[in-house]
Protein backbone atom coordinates (compact mmCIF):
# COMPACT_ATOMS: atom_id res chain seq x y z
CA UNK A 1 0.00 0.00 0.00
CA UNK A 2 1.36 3.39 -0.97
CA UNK A 3 1.67 5.86 1.91
CA UNK A 4 0.31 9.35 1.09
CA UNK A 5 2.91 12.09 0.85
CA UNK A 6 1.01 14.10 3.48
CA UNK A 7 1.83 11.39 6.05
CA UNK A 8 5.55 11.97 5.50
CA UNK A 9 5.11 15.73 5.89
CA UNK A 10 3.13 15.32 9.13
CA UNK A 11 5.72 12.86 10.44
CA UNK A 12 8.61 15.23 9.72
CA UNK A 13 6.80 18.12 11.44
CA UNK A 14 6.08 16.01 14.52
CA UNK A 15 9.64 14.66 14.77
CA UNK A 16 11.12 18.14 14.38
CA UNK A 17 9.88 18.91 17.89
CA UNK A 18 11.66 15.94 19.49
CA UNK A 19 15.01 17.70 19.99
CA UNK A 20 16.20 18.65 23.48
CA UNK A 21 17.70 21.88 22.14
CA UNK A 22 15.83 24.88 23.52
CA UNK A 23 16.40 28.25 21.87
CA UNK A 24 13.71 30.15 23.77
CA UNK A 25 14.85 29.18 27.29
CA UNK A 26 18.00 31.27 27.81
CA UNK A 27 20.32 30.46 30.70
CA UNK A 28 23.22 32.72 29.78
CA UNK A 29 23.92 36.40 29.21
CA UNK A 30 24.64 36.04 25.48
CA UNK A 31 21.55 33.92 24.85
CA UNK A 32 19.44 36.36 26.86
CA UNK A 33 20.57 39.31 24.72
CA UNK A 34 19.85 37.40 21.52
CA UNK A 35 16.45 36.28 22.82
CA UNK A 36 15.47 39.90 23.46
CA UNK A 37 16.32 40.73 19.84
CA UNK A 38 14.19 37.82 18.71
CA UNK A 39 11.23 39.04 20.77
CA UNK A 40 11.67 42.56 19.36
CA UNK A 41 11.65 41.19 15.80
CA UNK A 42 8.54 39.11 16.50
CA UNK A 43 6.76 42.12 18.05
CA UNK A 44 7.49 44.28 15.00
CA UNK A 45 6.33 41.53 12.64
CA UNK A 46 3.12 41.06 14.63
CA UNK A 47 2.39 44.80 14.43
CA UNK A 48 2.95 44.79 10.65
CA UNK A 49 0.72 41.74 10.20
CA UNK A 50 -2.05 43.24 12.34
CA UNK A 51 -2.02 46.45 10.32
CA UNK A 52 -1.96 44.62 6.97
CA UNK A 53 -4.75 42.19 7.85
CA UNK A 54 -6.86 44.93 9.46
CA UNK A 55 -6.65 47.05 6.30
CA UNK A 56 -7.28 43.98 4.15
CA UNK A 57 -10.47 43.08 6.05
CA UNK A 58 -11.62 46.71 6.10
CA UNK A 59 -11.19 47.13 2.35
CA UNK A 60 -12.70 43.71 1.71
CA UNK A 61 -15.89 44.74 3.51
CA UNK A 62 -16.07 48.39 2.52
CA UNK A 63 -15.40 47.98 -1.20
CA UNK A 64 -17.07 44.64 -1.83
CA UNK A 65 -19.43 44.36 -4.77
CA UNK A 66 -23.06 44.92 -3.76
CA UNK A 67 -26.27 44.01 -5.61
CA UNK A 68 -26.80 46.38 -8.53
CA UNK A 69 -23.09 47.27 -8.81
CA UNK A 70 -22.10 44.37 -11.07
CA UNK A 71 -21.20 46.65 -13.99
CA UNK A 72 -19.99 49.65 -12.01
CA UNK A 73 -16.37 50.65 -12.41
CA UNK A 74 -14.91 52.06 -9.15
CA UNK A 75 -13.57 55.59 -9.10
CA UNK A 76 -9.79 55.58 -9.39
CA UNK A 77 -7.96 57.42 -6.62
CA UNK A 78 -4.33 58.44 -7.06
CA UNK A 79 -1.84 61.00 -5.92
CA UNK A 80 -2.52 60.77 -2.16
CA UNK A 81 0.75 62.19 -0.87
CA UNK A 82 0.01 61.38 2.78
CA UNK A 83 -0.50 57.68 2.07
CA UNK A 84 2.48 57.48 -0.28
CA UNK A 85 4.72 59.17 2.29
CA UNK A 86 3.45 56.87 5.04
CA UNK A 87 4.16 53.58 3.27
CA UNK A 88 7.61 54.80 2.23
CA UNK A 89 8.68 56.21 5.60
CA UNK A 90 7.13 53.54 7.85
CA UNK A 91 9.34 50.63 6.63
CA UNK A 92 12.43 52.76 7.25
CA UNK A 93 11.22 53.49 10.79
CA UNK A 94 10.66 49.78 11.46
CA UNK A 95 14.10 48.89 10.08
CA UNK A 96 15.70 51.60 12.21
CA UNK A 97 13.99 50.33 15.37
CA UNK A 98 15.28 46.83 14.61
CA UNK A 99 18.74 47.79 13.31
CA UNK A 100 19.93 49.94 16.24
CA UNK A 101 19.63 47.29 19.02
CA UNK A 102 20.82 44.57 16.62
CA UNK A 103 24.05 46.41 15.79
CA UNK A 104 24.54 47.41 19.44
CA UNK A 105 24.07 43.85 20.73
CA UNK A 106 26.26 42.33 18.00
CA UNK A 107 29.06 44.79 18.72
CA UNK A 108 28.76 44.19 22.47
CA UNK A 109 28.93 40.40 22.12
CA UNK A 110 31.86 40.52 19.68
CA UNK A 111 33.91 42.78 21.97
CA UNK A 112 32.86 41.43 25.35
CA UNK A 113 36.06 39.44 25.94
CA UNK A 114 38.04 42.67 26.38
CA UNK A 115 35.91 43.81 29.33
CA UNK A 116 35.59 40.46 31.14
CA UNK A 117 36.96 40.17 34.66
CA UNK A 118 38.92 36.94 35.34
CA UNK A 119 37.31 34.87 32.58
CA UNK A 120 37.63 31.11 32.27
CA UNK A 121 39.46 30.39 29.00
CA UNK A 122 38.68 27.16 27.15
CA UNK A 123 40.32 26.16 23.87
CA UNK A 124 37.87 24.26 21.67
CA UNK A 125 38.92 22.06 18.75
CA UNK A 126 36.26 20.87 16.32
CA UNK A 127 37.05 17.84 14.24
CA UNK A 128 35.28 15.08 12.35
CA UNK A 129 33.41 14.10 14.43
CA UNK A 130 33.96 15.26 18.01
CA UNK A 131 34.70 18.27 20.19
CA UNK A 132 37.85 18.59 22.32
CA UNK A 133 37.85 21.08 25.22
CA UNK A 134 41.15 22.12 26.79
CA UNK A 135 41.42 24.23 29.97
CA UNK A 136 44.89 25.88 29.82
CA UNK A 137 44.49 27.26 33.35
CA UNK A 138 44.20 23.73 34.78
CA UNK A 139 45.72 21.64 31.93
CA UNK A 140 42.53 19.58 31.73
CA UNK A 141 41.22 18.03 28.50
CA UNK A 142 37.66 16.80 27.92
CA UNK A 143 36.02 15.28 24.85
CA UNK A 144 32.38 15.89 23.92
CA UNK A 145 31.66 17.43 27.31
CA UNK A 146 32.46 20.73 28.97
CA UNK A 147 32.03 21.85 32.57
CA UNK A 148 31.48 25.53 33.46
CA UNK A 149 31.11 27.49 36.71
CA UNK A 150 27.93 29.52 37.14
CA UNK A 151 28.17 33.35 37.08
CA UNK A 152 31.76 33.33 35.79
CA UNK A 153 32.57 34.73 32.33
CA UNK A 154 33.81 32.15 29.83
CA UNK A 155 35.84 32.67 26.67
CA UNK A 156 35.82 29.85 24.12
CA UNK A 157 38.73 30.00 21.67
CA UNK A 158 37.40 28.10 18.67
CA UNK A 159 39.36 26.48 15.86
CA UNK A 160 38.87 23.53 13.52
CA UNK A 161 41.21 20.64 12.80
CA UNK A 162 39.70 19.91 9.40
CA UNK A 163 36.50 21.41 7.93
CA UNK A 164 34.13 24.24 8.90
CA UNK A 165 32.05 23.52 11.99
CA UNK A 166 29.63 25.66 14.01
CA UNK A 167 29.74 25.77 17.82
CA UNK A 168 26.30 26.13 19.40
CA UNK A 169 24.89 25.91 22.93
CA UNK A 170 21.39 27.34 22.33
CA UNK A 171 20.51 28.07 25.96
CA UNK A 172 23.82 29.83 26.65
CA UNK A 173 24.79 31.60 23.41
CA UNK A 174 24.28 31.77 19.67
CA UNK A 175 26.20 29.98 16.93
CA UNK A 176 29.83 30.71 16.13
CA UNK A 177 31.73 29.43 13.10
CA UNK A 178 34.68 27.15 13.83
CA UNK A 179 37.17 27.54 10.99
CA UNK A 180 40.43 25.83 10.02
CA UNK A 181 43.53 28.06 10.17
CA UNK A 182 41.57 30.80 11.98
CA UNK A 183 40.56 31.33 15.61
CA UNK A 184 37.16 32.71 16.58
CA UNK A 185 36.01 33.66 20.06
CA UNK A 186 32.69 33.08 21.76
CA UNK A 187 31.99 34.73 25.11
CA UNK A 188 29.20 33.95 27.56
CA UNK A 189 28.32 33.86 31.24
CA UNK A 190 26.13 30.99 32.52
CA UNK A 191 23.38 32.28 34.81
CA UNK A 192 21.91 29.01 36.10
CA UNK A 193 23.26 25.60 36.98
CA UNK A 194 22.10 22.68 34.89
CA UNK A 195 22.92 20.51 31.89
CA UNK A 196 22.57 21.99 28.41
CA UNK A 197 22.92 20.35 25.02
CA UNK A 198 25.45 21.61 22.50
CA UNK A 199 26.07 20.60 18.91
CA UNK A 200 27.69 21.38 15.61
CA UNK A 201 25.24 23.49 13.62
CA UNK A 202 27.13 23.24 10.32
CA UNK A 203 26.88 20.11 8.17
CA UNK A 204 30.42 18.77 8.31
CA UNK A 205 30.26 15.24 6.94
CA UNK A 206 28.62 11.84 7.10
CA UNK A 207 28.60 11.61 10.92
CA UNK A 208 27.61 15.23 11.54
CA UNK A 209 24.56 14.16 13.59
CA UNK A 210 26.83 12.56 16.21
CA UNK A 211 28.85 15.73 16.75
CA UNK A 212 27.14 16.76 19.97
CA UNK A 213 28.40 17.59 23.44
CA UNK A 214 27.07 18.09 26.95
CA UNK A 215 27.51 21.34 28.84
CA UNK A 216 27.28 21.11 32.63
CA UNK A 217 27.06 24.32 34.66
CA UNK A 218 27.85 23.89 38.36
CA UNK A 219 28.37 26.10 41.41
CA UNK A 220 31.75 27.82 41.54
CA UNK A 221 32.86 25.88 44.62
CA UNK A 222 31.87 22.59 42.95
CA UNK A 223 33.82 23.61 39.83
CA UNK A 224 36.88 24.41 41.96
CA UNK A 225 36.71 21.00 43.61
CA UNK A 226 36.31 19.32 40.21
CA UNK A 227 39.37 21.08 38.76
CA UNK A 228 41.46 20.01 41.78
CA UNK A 229 40.37 16.39 41.40
CA UNK A 230 40.79 16.39 37.61
CA UNK A 231 44.21 18.06 37.92
CA UNK A 232 45.41 15.34 40.30
CA UNK A 233 44.09 12.63 37.96
CA UNK A 234 45.98 14.21 35.04
CA UNK A 235 49.17 14.11 37.12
Amino acid sequence: MRVPFSFYVIGIILMSGCSNLSVLDSKGTAADSELKLLYLSIALMVIVLLVVFSLFIRFLIKYRERPGQENDFPTQIEGNKKLETTWIVLPFVILFILAVPTFATTYQLDNKAESMDEPLVINVTGKQFSWVFYYPEFEITLENEVKLPVDRPVIFNLHSEDVIHSFWIPQLAGKKDVLPHKENQLTLTPLETGTYDGKCAEFCGASHAFMTFETTVVEQETFKQWTNVADKQED
